[in-house]
């Protein structure tokens, strides 16, 4: 049998064991809800929980709970029961108007039943229905700041809310309001943590930067020197090497080697350099081709096919870098790629800005390694293959540019590479 708070409790002749008392089995009930409400840690769950707890505690049919904005100042729709209509996430409520935002603007709850209602709720107006038109609206509060509003109405018995449910709704409210106000600022203390924590790996980035640009002088005086003496004399041998095969292929090697070698040399300078110091213009197609003639012998050897779709009229930029931009970004595609594949270069001139795209559908980077592919010596490549700066040689040059520079991969499909730089600059 359903009872009220406010009805006589009719006991029958159970065994002792079982006997347990009206306010018992109430304190139970509004106990789980606290449990649920401090063990909850998803807002949008300890909404949705709370709510459907509560109601079946004031036998209620239908009930919602607006959360409010304090930006906007409108009360949005965040949980409900019982309501029929096709998009509950769009319903909005301006504070101050509506008994529920009158509620929340004088932050002082409101029972209210089929006979009277406050004069300063003149709002209400009964429906004609055979659902009881009693309904509890209360405010969520936590020291005097609203956080949103729950309402409670359509009781299951014919019968108003009583003042008992009344206080009792109160309290609740006051559980939820303030284990919603515990998930949101664990939300937000998690959200600082990680963006301390990337603020830290920006600044120890800066830092290797830092330390790279003292090493890359010393090795820019004491390893340039030496090693175009040695790629002088490896051509020379080259030249008196033409009869024998396998001395020439030796020397190829070497020669290989060497270029590796010089092209780290390279990019610790582009790392190191604060200001570069060319500044006459180029042509962006022109400087494209010329990088693309030092790599054709890669493109060779994995039988690479590179399509060019070049916009016309393009101005001239101030080379600041932009032959290793593209000499990495290209030499990268090469490595993601087997054999058999394409890289298609594109420019596009919008806005004041070169575009340049270079897109392989090579192997691809996985999310994991695309949030670290500009940190200095990060590589996913053999020891032999790069050393983890050529991207962030492409970083710190689009930088200087007031650039930007974006990607998207997916894992064996390929990588695109946007970089826009400002003509202005």
């Amino acid at each position: 049998m359903i009872v009220t708070l406010e009805d006589p409790i009719i006991f029958m002749p159970p065994k002792k064991e079982s006997i347990k008392s009206p306010l018992s089995n109430l304190l139970q009930k509004i106990n789980v809800i606290c449990v649920l409400c401090n063990e909850s840690t998803e807002s949008q769950s300890l909404l949705d929980q709370a709510l459907e707890k509560t109601l079946a505690l004031l036998r209620a049919r239908r009930g919602s709970i607006f959360i409010l904005d304090h930006q906007t100042k409108e009360l949005s729709l965040k949980a409900s029961v019982g309501l029929k209509l096709d998009d509950k996430k769009t319903i909005v409520k301006s504070l101050g108007k509506g008994i529920l935002g009158k509620v929340a603007l004088l932050q002082e709850p409101l029972l209210v039943d089929q006979i009277s209602t406050e004069k300063k709720f003149k709002d209400y107006k009964p429906r004609k229905s055979y659902r009881s038109e009693s309904f509890i609206c209360s405010p969520l509060m936590i020291k005097g700041h609203l956080i949103g509003v729950i309402n409670v109405s359509d009781k299951i018995l014919p019968k108003p809310f009583t003042q008992k449910e009344f206080q009792l709704l109160n309290f609740l409210t006051n559980q939820i309001a303030l284990n919603y106000q515990r998930i949101s600022i664990t939300h937000q203390l998690g959200k600082a943590s990680a963006e301390t924590s990337d603020l830290k790996k920006q600044i120890e980035a800066q830092e290797r930067l830092v330390s790279l640009g003292k090493l890359a002088g010393g090795i820019a005086h004491e390893f340039n020197n030496p090693l175009d003496g040695v790629m002088r004399y490896n051509n020379l041998c080259l030249g008196h090497a033409e009869n024998n095969e396998v001395l020439r292929e030796y020397l190829m090697e070497v020669q290989m080697g060497l270029k590796r070698m010089a092209n780290i040399v390279k990019n610790l300078l582009a790392c190191a350099r604060q200001s570069p110091g060319n500044i006459h213009k180029v042509d962006i197609h022109k400087t494209i081709e010329g990088a693309l003639k030092e790599l054709y012998p890669y493109l060779a050897t994995k039988n690479i096919t590179i399509t060019r779709d070049f916009a016309q009229n393009i101005p001239e930029i101030t080379d600041w870098g932009v032959e290793r931009i593209i000499s990495n970004l290209v030499k990268n595609a090469i490595d993601a790629i087997e054999k058999n594949g394409t890289i298609e270069i594109s420019t596009f001139f919008e806005e004041g800005s070169i575009k340049l795209q270079v897109t392989d559908n090579g192997r691809g980077i996985t999310g994991v390694d695309l949030d670290r592919i500009f940190e200095p010596f990060f590589t996913t490549k053999e020891i032999d293959k790069g050393c983890g700066l050529g991207l962030t040689v492409v970083n710190e040059i689009v930088k200087y540019y007031d650039g930007s520079i974006k990607v998207k991969s997916r894992v064996n499909q390929g990588t695109s590479f946007t970089v826009k730089l400002p003509v202005t600059r």
